[in-house]
Formats: structure tokens, C-alpha cells, sequence
């Protein structure tokens, strides 16, 4: 999951959500030095990821890129999963996706102050070119995947993974929904649709 699906299931708490949002800038023990409800948010992090990371249906939805990401397909399925997340938001809350993404950049930015510092960087990055907005399209996963190139070590290869996605779209959101429901009843996450 990425930041989008990060972001939802933190949930209506803004600490929980601003831990969830840094829980990769935040390692071993070093949460403990965070007020409890950031230090929640930071463990719903770690949980959401291993949960992702050892689902038979993420494992599924990896196999699908790896031929061209090898071991980045799982950054890629996370990119997906925002993406199917964007596509049928509306199937898991009332509240628009523009106006709770734009409520996610306003809680970051109120306490970009006491966020690490590379979390603090990428939170610049991110709300400067809108990546959650851009999720939705086909065009803003490529863009994202294309500004996550130049920052990071992932590989340029951002349209043969559009079009890979294209060919495999059914099947992606197929396992997304699955996925989603599943770690929705792990969490006993009641979305606003219920």
C-alpha cells in the first residue's frame, strides 16, 4: 500500500495519520520517542506493510511486474493498489477523494515541523506535484513512477508498467478489492459506506 491507502486507513485521527504517513522514515525503536498516537500510526504502518508484503494476493499481483521490476514490483503493486484504491474511492466513503486528500496535505503540512527530516522532504515533493491526485490516471501513475525514478534507485520503466497494467487491468482490481477487503477486516476498519 502507498501513501493514498496509508493515508485511509489511519482512520479520522491526524497523529495516527501522520504516523502511518512517516512509519518508513522511522526505524527500530524510535517511535517510543513520539507522543502515543503518532506512535500508533507509525505501528499501523509497520503492520500495513507486513500484512501487504505477506499476502498471497499481493504475492499474485508482484508476479504480474516482475519480469520488468524484479525486486520493485512490490513498490509497484503499492503504486497500483493506490491507483484501483483512487478508481473506487467512492465505494468505501462518502468523503470525496480530492477534499480527504486535501485534508492529508493540510494535516502533513501543520506538522511538517516534528516529522524526520527526509519525511519531511518527500512531504514537500509530494504535496508541490499533488502524487496523491495523480494516482487516479494512467498518465499520473506514469508521472509518478517517472519523478520516483529520478529520486530513488527504482527503474525507469514506466511504460512497459502502464502497459502491463492495461493488460492486466481486470485482474489488478480483482485482487486489489480482494486485498483491500481482507486487510479492512484485519484492521476491524468500519469505512463511511457501512
Amino acid at each position: 500500500m502507498n501513501f493514498l491507502a496509508h493515508s485511509f486507513l489511519s482512520g479520522q485521527n491526524n497523529f495516527i495519520l501522520i504516523g502511518n504517513f512517516i512509519g518508513d522514515f522511522v526505524k527500530g525503536k524510535q517511535h517510543e520517542t513520539y507522543q502515543k498516537e503518532i506512535q500508533q500510526g507509525i505501528l499501523l504502518h509497520r503492520f500495513i506493510d507486513s500484512f501487504t508484503d505477506n499476502s498471497a494476493i499481493t504475492k499474485e499481483s508482484k508476479k504480474i511486474f516482475a519480469s520488468v521490476y524484479g525486486k520493485y514490483a512490490g513498490i509497484i503493486v503499492d503504486i497500483i493498489y493506490d491507483h484501483c484504491l483512487s478508481v473506487h474511492w467512492n465505494s468505501y466513503t462518502h468523503v470525496p477523494r480530492k477534499l480527504f486528500i486535501a485534508h492529508v496535505y493540510k494535516t502533513l503540512s501543520v506538522y511538517h515541523h516534528i516529522l524526520p527530516l527526509r519525511a519531511q522532504q518527500l512531504i514537500i515533493s509530494i504535496i508541490h506535484h499533488n502524487w496523491m491526485q495523480y494516482y487516479v490516471s494512467f498518465y499520473g501513475i506514469k508521472t509518478v513512477l517517472q519523478k520516483m525514478a529520478t529520486r530513488t534507485t527504482l527503474p525507469e520503466h514506466s511504460d512497459e508498467c502502464v502497459q502491463i497494467l492495461r493488460d492486466n487491468y481486470a485482474i489488478l482490481n480483482e485482487q486489489f478489492q480482494e486485498f483491500f477487503h481482507s486487510i479492512l477486516l484485519e484492521l476491524n476498519f468500519t469505512t463511511t459506506k457501512t
